[in-house]
């Protein structure tokens, strides 16, 4: 008898441990009009943690960044605050569950092949990491083929044709500068305004950038600037007076240095002018921290004026919500930095996915951003998704992100004006020679609606 009564206690006590784990990998519900076979499938991104009171699902996040870069490390910063945030509070509720966020960022480099395929791969086949948001640095081209096979939503940085391509089905460029001639823009007409009327661009040669100084070039033509053939250099470029020499050879009215940063661009400055170089010097982006150093080595005076985009959202942000956790990162960090403000964008639009579907499968994420119609706010003003008709591509797979023209004054970058989402996506619009395909696409779909915001461009000007 007790031989029986001890057999049926653990004929019970499986039973009850089979149903625990039946109900502890259930699936949140969603509140989307997605098809209900991929909304009902299991998400792999979650598994349990106990915790003082229930059982937990962890939601992870991962990301690949340089982390021998500012940019790298401040993206790490925001995406272990955003996941305290959401844990302090218990976790991130989510249909029926509540996660608790788990951050997985692994150094990919910059542009570094290997390392951001091994950083990606880490991730994903082995940590099973189902989103990546706010990669930064990292090969895009190279992170979808493992990505996609995967069906990992890679919500990324990127700008070139292929991660746009309309055979994906899990990439979003949450943050680039396709939709972002805006800024340029602005800086390259207060330079005519100057005087200016030659224009030479300078960068690195690898593929990514060749792009982004090709869309340069374009939006210098539609501001009244005549652009020389583009300038690359080496990666590992140290010395840069040859460079400066033939520059000062072909003596434009303005140097953009473009995507030349870091030292590298503080050696190209400094190269230029020690060859006598007299022109405009347009720095590319510059944070305070980047501008703190060119003080310190071209001297304060060499520095003033100049423009430069920003990405520093205080002193223009005015929304409550940014300016709060503009606050949280300050008392978390103890400083303010700005290095990544735009390129933690993709946070905010999975953040808003989640929310809006309160679903964490990838199906049902990906199908919400593809098909976007509005913009959301982040750090550096508003973003918003877009389709890409000029390459056969109808979904909203594409960004445009607010930002700011910044003057130097006194060593210290002021935010001067505000390029808004309309802005950014019109500019470049006009710049690419586009016009007619996106008025195609706007007669079939309609014209998008824009956040509220102040904008210097409208339809209106993309026909004068």
């Amino acid at each position: 008898m007790q031989k029986l009564l001890w057999v049926m206690l653990v004929l019970v006590l499986t039973v009850g441990l089979i149903l625990s784990g039946c109900s502890s990998t259930s699936t949140p519900s969603s509140t989307t009009s997605a098809p209900t076979t991929s909304a009902t499938a299991a998400p792999t991104t979650s598994a349990t943690v106990p915790t003082s009171s229930q059982t937990q699902k962890v939601l992870k996040i991962g990301a690949v960044v340089p982390l021998n870069m500012a940019e790298g490390i401040e993206i790490q910063k925001w995406m272990n605050l955003f996941a305290k945030m959401y844990n302090e509070k218990g976790g991130w509720k989510i249909g029926n569950d509540t996660y608790q966020v788990q951050i997985e960022v692994e150094d990919g480099g910059y542009s570094d092949l290997a390392k951001s395929r091994s950083a990606a791969e880490k991730l994903i086949l082995q940590d099973g990491v189902k989103f990546l948001v706010s990669s930064w640095g990292d090969i895009p081209a190279q992170t979808i083929t493992i990505t996609e096979p995967n069906k990992v939503l890679d919500i990324g940085c990127d700008f070139t044709d292929g991660t746009a391509a309309p055979g994906l089905n899990y990439f979003i460029r949450g943050s680039g500068v396709y939709f972002g001639q805006a800024m340029n823009y602005v800086i390259d007409k207060d330079a005519v305004a100057k005087g200016a009327k030659t224009y030479l661009v300078v960068g690195p040669d690898n593929a990514r950038i060749k792009v982004a100084c090709a869309h340069m070039n374009a939006t210098a033509t539609v501001a009244g600037l005549n652009p020389l053939d583009v300038l690359y250099f080496s990666s590992d470029t140290v010395d840069f007076s040859p460079l400066a020499t033939k520059i000062k050879s072909l003596n434009p009215d303005v140097v953009d240095l473009g995507y030349t940063g870091g030292d590298q661009g503080l050696n190209l400055m400094s190269a230029l002018i020690d060859a006598g170089y007299k022109g405009i010097i347009q720095p590319g982006n510059m944070t305070q921290t980047t501008i703190d150093n060119a003080v310190k080595k071209l001297g304060k005076d060499f520095m003033e004026g100049k423009e430069t985009g920003s990405f520093d959202p205080t002193g223009m942000q005015k929304d409550p919500d940014m300016l709060a956790l503009i606050d949280s990162y300050t008392k978390e960090y103890g400083s303010f930095h700005s290095d990544g403000c735009m390129w933690v964008t993709p946070w905010f639009f999975f953040q808003d996915a989640v929310n809006s579907t309160q679903s964490v499968d990838v199906d049902v994420l990906a199908k919400y951003l593809q098909n976007s119609t509005h913009g959301v706010k982040c750090l550096t003003g508003y973003a918003q998704l877009f389709a890409r008709p000029d390459l056969q591509n109808f979904k909203t797979i594409d960004v445009a992100i607010g930002n700011y023209v910044g003057i130097i004054k006194d060593g210290k970058l002021v935010s001067s004006k505000t390029d808004s989402v309309k802005d950014q996506y019109l500019v470049s619009i006009k710049s690419y020679s586009l016009v007619d395909v996106y008025q195609k696409y706007w007669d079939q779909y309609g014209k998008p609606q824009f956040p509220q915001e102040p904008s210097l461009f409208d339809f209106a000007d993309l026909t004068k």
